[in-house]
């Protein structure tokens, strides 16, 4: 029954038909995509072909499973389930995301965000190299991050599609389902732009609660205090890199600034116990693999990458070394 209940997605699967409704705040309105229709055994793969306003009705009520319900159709569009993902990302100085890189079934509604991921991830390198303060070299990095990810998050949609719309679809060498929350927020890069730690460790993705701010994934969310009001560690990056210090790593902070300013790179630096900012419980450091003398570095699109987990030698030329690195500049 979903009388009553305010349900974003909502999946058909009946004698009649397979599919989804998705509906719209306030929730007067749905679309319904239909996989299939007919015996789910033996289903008609191919629903659009003549396909008519009266037909469309008709499968509506199949799906909602009663004619007491008024239905009216505001439009029809056709499309195809599929799951490809390019051969690259990238040719010379042409780049692609979004659909033109990878397109999937709607099971799991990673497709918007997929794309999302591209433009943050290829925006601010683009920006850089325009702005003479990264070199070329660091946009093939747009590539060896994002292509492996897209091609992992279409099989993933595919997976759910085979499991949970297309019963009648062969398994054999499906991807096992990974977590929502790993595939959306937990995704992990490896490239020229992360000084990784641990180069060994293949892993496309991870719980994002369990990352604790290792180079190659998302910057944690933390709740911090900023002279008395509640703020999360997500509200301190912006279009620059980001230096987050632990309350005894003054050197890092100093170290930071003295870097980056040889390399021309706008840089904000934050340390917890200075200009108001403060950490109340007492975790940021674990929540960011830290000591408290430690501190991270944190690209312009949120990801981590570098750490200093101590406070053990820091210096202006490290910070320096890390920044030409990852911004693939020549030394």
């Amino acid at each position: 029954m979903v009388e009553g209940h305010k349900w974003a997605v909502v999946y058909v699967l009946n004698r009649q038909l397979s599919g989804f409704f998705r509906f719209e705040k306030p929730f007067e309105k749905a679309f319904l995509g239909v996989f299939t229709v007919g015996d789910p055994e033996n289903p008609v793969m191919d629903v659009s072909t003549g396909l008519t306003e009266q037909r469309s009705v008709e499968l509506v009520r199949r799906a909602i499973g009663t004619d007491s319900i008024p239905i009216a159709i505001e439009n029809i569009m056709h499309w195809e389930a599929s799951a490809n993902t390019a051969e690259k990302f990238q040719d010379g100085r042409l780049f692609i995301a979004g659909d033109a890189a990878h397109v999937m079934p709607p099971n799991g509604g990673f497709g918007g965000n997929t794309g999302v991921q591209d433009a943050h991830n290829l925006a601010w390198k683009l920006a850089l190299v325009l702005q003479g303060l990264a070199g070329p070299r660091i946009l093939s990095t747009y590539e060896s991050e994002r292509l492996p990810l897209g091609a992992f998050t279409v099989e993933q949609a595919y997976s759910r599609y085979v499991l949970r719309s297309a019963a009648n679809m062969n398994r054999d060498g499906l991807q096992p389902v990974a977590p929502d929350l790993n595939i959306e927020m937990g995704y992990i890069y490896r490239s020229e732009a992360i000084v990784l730690e641990d180069r060994n460790d293949s892993r496309l993705h991870e719980n994002p609660r369990d990352s604790k701010g290792t180079p190659g994934t998302r910057a944690p969310h933390f709740w911090l205090q900023r002279r008395g009001e509640q703020i999360s560690t997500l509200d301190l990056f912006g279009r620059n890199f980001t230096v987050l210090a632990g309350p005894e790593g003054d050197a890092w902070t100093e170290a930071a600034r003295d870097g980056a300013k040889p390399l021309g790179i706008d840089l904000d630096v934050h340390q917890i116990g200075q200009n108001g900012l403060t950490d109340p419980s007492g975790g940021f450091a674990a929540a960011y693999g830290i000591a408290t003398s430690g501190a991270v570095l944190v690209r312009p699109d949120g990801f981590v990458a570098w750490r200093m987990k101590t406070g053990d030698s820091p210096s202006a030329e490290r910070i320096r070394i890390a920044l030409t690195t990852l911004l693939c500049r020549a030394n």
